[in-house]
């Protein structure tokens, strides 16, 4: 797969509690001359990433309850009205682990399908955390995501929280094309990108785009 096939799979993320303006215009400058699916960036740069990928048709994605989970769902859906009005196009709510570990399922529910209807239609993602889930709980989470009408699952924020093939095998053997399954968490390398496919990923996420596109310097090898 050449690296512009692999892009249309990719959302591109520079998301890191030390990321400025500058990195962010930068990085959206470098990046927006390949057709990735999606770049990523909190919630404070969406107008940025905004004016800075107009005209390219990458969408600019965002975070919601990023990447703990832990909030109320009013807080969770002035995030989502803040980021529809700013001009995101995508948002990946995390959703609240805790919760879901403690059996109370319909407050998972509640606050991914308020969010999904704030979002009026653009694409969501339910972040589900994988790597903190036992397989049969990452099927409930899973559940929940497609009853509350998010497009996708995506497994695991990064952040340390690492992404395994039987992961997203587990999701897709149980699902199937129920619901899209999105590879985040340690996908730094192509070898690494193909094993999430292999293994049913429809799109992966990754911050660390060079290694995975096979460039040195922004230029191909």
């Amino acid at each position: 797969m050449n690296k512009f096939k692999l892009a249309r799979l990719a959302d591109i993320s520079i998301i890191e509690m030390d990321t400025t303006a500058s990195d962010v215009e930068d990085f959206c400058k470098k990046w927006r001359e390949y057709p990735c699916a999606g770049i990523a960036v909190d919630l404070a740069y969406v107008p940025l990433a905004q004016e800075m990928l107009k005209g390219t048709g990458i969408h600019v994605v965002t975070t919601i309850a990023y990447p703990l989970g832990g909030m109320t769902k009013e807080t969770m859906m002035r995030q989502a009205r803040w980021a529809v009005e700013n001009g995101a196009d995508e948002m990946d709510v995390s959703i609240d682990v805790g919760a879901l570990i403690d059996g109370r399922y319909d407050e998972v529910y509640d606050k991914l399908k308020s969010v999904v209807d704030v979002a009026a239609g653009r694409i969501t993602k339910a972040v589900i955390y994988t790597a903190k889930l036992s397989p049969e709980q990452s099927l409930i989470a899973t559940d929940i995501a497609i009853r509350a009408g998010t497009r996708f699952v995506k497994t695991n924020s990064g952040f340390g929280l690492i992404t395994e093939p039987e992961h997203v095998r587990n999701i897709k053997d149980t699902f199937g094309h129920r619901i899209k399954v999105m590879a985040a968490g340690g996908i730094r390398t192509q070898e690494r990108v193909m094993q999430m496919i292999q293994a049913g990923a429809d799109r992966f996420a990754t911050s660390t785009p060079c290694k995975v596109f096979g460039l040195v310097g922004g230029e191909a090898k």
